[in-house]
């Protein structure tokens, strides 16, 4: 992937999620015509999820959850860019990021999109409880819309 093309979304900034809450960049464009890409890292000193959906009625199902209603399916997110943080060898913050450490990846699924950085009990894959702190988090956020060549 090489540089180039309309920066659609771009986000740069420290958050903070209270347990059982998600942090969400909602309504991402379309970047899929005629291609786009995402880039992403994550860095924060607890555990924590990444879930990008590219497909509006997941990410539905999804939002009921961290409303505290009980959806129908709880769908991964989109399995090439979702994903459970974890620790780099020798590092104490956990780290969730595109291939080669944040890189420019395709995107090439229609959108809208949705990116959440998730403190949750979503799918058991990070456990958060009642008491637990929140969470605060480094988000470095970039989709791009790749511009036809002349």
């Amino acid at each position: 992937m090489g540089g180039g093309g309309e920066v659609v979304v771009s986000v740069r900034k420290d958050v903070r999620v209270n347990p059982h809450e998600a942090w969400i960049q909602e309504e991402i464009p379309d970047v899929s015509d005629p291609g786009g890409e995402i880039q992403y890292i994550v860095k924060a000193e607890i555990p924590f999820n990444v879930y990008v959906f590219t497909d509006r009625e997941n990410f539905e199902q999804y939002d009921t959850y961290i409303k505290g209603r009980e959806p129908d399916e709880t769908p991964p997110g989109n399995p090439k860019f979702s994903q459970t943080a974890v620790q780099p060898k020798g590092s104490d913050i956990y780290e969730a990021s595109t291939d080669d450490g944040g890189a420019r990846e395709s995107l090439d699924e229609p959108g809208p999109y949705f990116f959440a950085v998730d403190h949750s009990n979503y799918r058991m894959e990070t456990r958060v409880g009642d008491y637990d702190d929140p969470l605060t988090a480094f988000v470095d956020l970039t989709v791009i819309r790749k511009k036809l060549p002349f």
